[in-house]
């Protein structure tokens, strides 16, 4: 009797990690372009966390093997993104409630306004930058 530690599933060729690494290269495209549109901080906060949770899936799933494993495997990795949810989900509750002044200075609650105003001129311009090298004195 031998023991097998490889499981039974079809394996999945170059062109599947190839097809994936492309979609994840278009997700990552798709992050970038709704962070630069005009939705609210609160709404582009969601929509790249739920394009990160579907990246982080398909790496689960491919190239981590999971779609050929059963069941421990699958549990651990359900638990796991259950529990990364609580985390980030108790960490937007912790700074959407917080009283105004415990919040660093030029920002705002994610939910109100954008994230972080401009920060206040300075009081004096700053001295040139020397572009050419400084010269030695002659003797």
């Amino acid at each position: 009797m031998t023991a097998t530690t490889q499981s039974e599933g079809k394996h999945l060729g170059p062109v599947h990690y190839v097809l994936v690494w492309v979609a994840l290269m278009v997700l990552t495209g798709v992050t970038l372009a709704v962070w630069k549109t005009h939705l609210s901080y609160g709404a582009r906060v969601v929509v790249a966390l739920s394009i990160a949770t579907v990246k982080a899936a398909l790496v689960a799933v491919i190239f981590m093997h999971l779609w050929e494993e059963r069941g421990v495997a699958r549990l651990v990795l359900v638990v796991s993104a259950l529990f990364v949810a609580l985390l980030i989900g108790l960490t937007l509750t912790d700074s959407a409630t917080r009283f105004p002044f415990a919040n660093p200075p030029y920002s705002e609650s994610w939910m109100d306004e954008p994230f972080q105003r401009a920060a206040p001129p300075m009081q004096a311009e700053p001295g040139p930058v020397r572009t050419a090298p400084v010269q030695a004195p002659a003797h």
